[in-house]
Parts: structure tokens; C-alpha cells; sequence
């Protein structure tokens, strides 16, 4: 009997001695539980923070790019020359307010339609030219043409110095036209004079 005493108290304290190990390893996985969650949530934290820096990066950028856009709208659209894009067709693709104060019209009505149509009958072939040169055979290209208004009234004819260079797709005509009507109704002055002072023979 004492035998079995003997066993059943080296049970119990094994039993004991079990349970007590198996506290320690409960109190040793909570604490790496507690660890591995905190590290977790420090990393969540960290990815957290990196995540509103690159939010704050493209806001960012997304401003530089809009002001750029806004600052290029600007150039283009108020600059004193006159600035198109044609298609081979010669329709007007794109322009700016100043070529739409030179055609004539507003910039919504023009867009889509023939630009041959605001060019004088006299400089019609001169703009062919051009258009061949650009399209055909990729040069840049300068002439002179005379643009009519939608009146077609003498008194609406512009003169215009034209430069053209094919777009970097081959797919558009980019036009840039300075108004020159003053310095070519001076030059046609000039030229009158000179003809009558020969016919006079004062020359």
C-alpha cells in the first residue's frame, strides 16, 4: 500500500511538475504571440507611413505636371503667333486663339474645317506647295499666303508669313503664322511708288 502510495504521490508530482512546464510554454508562446503581433503592427505602421509618402510624392508630381500642362495651355493658346496643326487632308486639327483671330472665327467653328477655304484664291497653289513639302517630302517649309476672313472682303485679307514642319508622328502639318499685312502693304506702297516715278522717268 505504501508501494502505491508511493507512485501515486510521483504521479501527482509529475503531473505538477507538467502542468507548471506547460504554463511556461504558454507564458512563452504568449509572449512571442505579443512579439510577432506587435513587430506586425510596427511593420503595418511603417508600411503605413511609406504608403502616404508616395501618396504625398505623385500629389506631388500630379501638380508639377497640371501646372506645366496649365503653363504650356497658357504659351500656346495666348502666345501673339498663330499656331495650327493640320491633317494631310488640310483640315484644322488643333489652334490656338491667335490663328483663330487671324481665320476669322471662333476656334469651335474652325476646328475640323478645310483650312484652303480662309486662304486667298492667289495664294492657293503657294499652300499646296507647302503642304507637299511637309507631307512628301519632310522638309520645313516658309511661305507667304494670304488669309481671308469668313466676309472674304478686301479689307479682311491678312498677309501672313507661314513656317511648317511635319509633327513627330508624320501625322500632322504644325503651322506657325506671323501677320506681316503691315509690312507687305508697305512693300506694295513701295513698289507703286517705284513703278510711278519709272513711268515718270524719275528713276
Amino acid at each position: 500500500m505504501k508501494k502505491q502510495d508511493k507512485y501515486v504521490n510521483e504521479a501527482t508530482l509529475l503531473r505538477l511538475i507538467a502542468e507548471e512546464e506547460l504554463k511556461n510554454d504558454k507564458s512563452a508562446l504568449a509572449d512571442r504571440i505579443e512579439f510577432d503581433n506587435l513587430k506586425l503592427i510596427h511593420e503595418l505602421h511603417v508600411h503605413q507611413i511609406e504608403l502616404e509618402m508616395q501618396n504625398e510624392e505623385l500629389k506631388t508630381a500630379h501638380n508639377q505636371a497640371y501646372e506645366a500642362i496649365e503653363k504650356y495651355v497658357e504659351l500656346y493658346d495666348y502666345a501673339p503667333s498663330g499656331y495650327l496643326s493640320l491633317s494631310k487632308e488640310g483640315d484644322i486639327i488643333e489652334l490656338n486663339y491667335a490663328a483663330a483671330v487671324m481665320l476669322g472665327d471662333e476656334r469651335n467653328q474652325l476646328k475640323n474645317k478645310r483650312f484652303g477655304l480662309h486662304i486667298s484664291h492667289d495664294s492657293l497653289n503657294t499652300f499646296n506647295q507647302l503642304m507637299v513639302k511637309t507631307f512628301i517630302l519632310n522638309e520645313k517649309a516658309s511661305c507667304e499666303l494670304i488669309l481671308l476672313h469668313k466676309t472674304d472682303t478686301i479689307d479682311k485679307s491678312m498677309y501672313v508669313h507661314v513656317d511648317a514642319k511635319l509633327s513627330k508622328d508624320n501625322t500632322k502639318c504644325m503651322i506657325t503664322m506671323i501677320d506681316i499685312s503691315e509690312q507687305k502693304k508697305l512693300e506694295i506702297k513701295l513698289n507703286k511708288t517705284v513703278e510711278l516715278l519709272r513711268k515718270h522717268n524719275l528713276l
